[in-house]
């Protein structure tokens, strides 16, 4: 008979597995390695294509913006309201581009509550951030400050040093031939006609007048100074005062600027986003938008060719703190016709 009350017993004398042994943890471990360094740059591309998406919904929405301003007013609005009598109804005085479209936009451009904070030390309110997420870049979030900006919080906060610049050099470059005196003429402003709506940009990625980023970056500055046609000198406190020439975006003097200068900014992998108005949205490099790039970035271009009526311009005298290339850019994207002022086809495309 068999006896079935009999059950295994393994014999005590057989090694037990426990677990895993450590070449197999290594190995394991390895694998991970190896396919997180695998993922991470695709993990990483799809980030940036997401945060470019956004930038360019953003960018559209500005142009969207622009365009009820000009259906309101009958031209583009300036970059910045230059009578110091005009207040807007939350009492910012000589308010910028942001907040005469943001109630367009459905938010107000800044902070109410941090305005009401604020007081009246600074009526412009330019230590108040932003507060409407359309001009915010996501890109700019990793983004560390190069100065320290007391007053202005998260560098892309600020009103002044955003994400986004104005083509205001073309579109409403509201300052006046002698700076702070509103008797003088406007240097370019309205301007009520463009005739290549599909090659003139409106907003883009701007740096601002620091490297990487911040200073004046609510200006859009072309590749080059825009020509005068009567040749005469804008006074500015910027070392940019060249006869012939409307100075470039951040006009004044002071420790918060690197460079008078605030060109498009190629964040997004290389390339920087701008909108055109006709609502179009491109990504480019910035020697396809017309700058010229050294050790990879714009450097301040003020050496002007002859034009094609045969007339050299002014040449600049001494610029002991900035970069001068002796390559020009070009303004085609900027101007409002689609070629540069030294093209031959300039003037008559202004007739367009």
């Amino acid at each position: 008979m068999v006896d079935r009350t009999h059950r295994f017993e393994p014999d005590s004398s057989s090694p037990r597995r426990s677990g895993f042994t450590l070449v197999e943890m290594l190995v394991v471990m390895a694998i991970i390695v190896v396919l997180v360094a695998l993922l991470l740059p695709a993990i990483l591309k799809a980030r940036e294509v997401s945060r470019s998406m956004q930038c360019k919904s953003n960018l559209r929405q500005l142009y969207l913006g622009l365009q009820q301003y000009h259906d309101l007013y009958g031209c583009y609005m300036p970059y910045r309201v230059e009578d110091e009598s005009y207040v807007n109804q939350y009492g910012v005085v000589r308010p910028r581009w942001q907040w005469l479209i943001s109630n367009l936009l459905g938010r107000p451009a800044q902070n109410l509550d941090a305005i009401k904070a604020a007081g009246t030390a600074d009526p412009t309110y330019t230590g108040v951030p932003l507060d409407n997420e359309i001009f915010f870049d996501p890109s700019l979030m990793d983004v560390q400050l190069s100065v320290n900006y007391s007053l202005l919080g998260p560098h892309q906060m600020g009103i002044r040093n955003g994400a986004y610049g104005y083509n205001f050099a073309y579109l409403g470059n509201n300052r006046n031939l002698v700076d702070g005196d509103p008797s003088t003429p406007m240097l370019n402003f309205p301007v009520r006609k463009i005739a290549d709506s599909s090659r003139t940009i409106c907003f883009g990625d701007s740096r601002g007048g620091n490297v990487p980023h911040g200073g004046h970056s609510m200006t859009l500055d072309p590749p080059h100074m825009r020509v005068r046609p009567d040749g005469t000198t804008v006074n500015s406190p910027s070392p940019q005062t060249i006869p012939g020439f409307d100075p470039y975006g951040p006009d004044e003097t002071g420790t918060d600027l690197v460079a008078y200068f605030s060109p498009v900014e190629a964040r997004h992998e290389g390339r920087g986003n701008v909108v055109f108005l006709d609502g179009h949205v491109e990504s480019h490099t910035l020697e396809e938008l017309g700058y010229v790039v050294q050790n990879g970035q714009p450097p301040l271009n003020s050496l002007p060719p002859t034009l094609q009526n045969g007339v050299a311009l002014p040449q600049p005298t001494t610029f002991t703190t900035l970069s001068i290339t002796s390559k020009w850019g070009d303004n085609r994207l900027f101007t409002g016709v689609g070629f540069d002022e030294t093209s031959p086809s300039y003037t008559q495309a202004q007739s367009w």
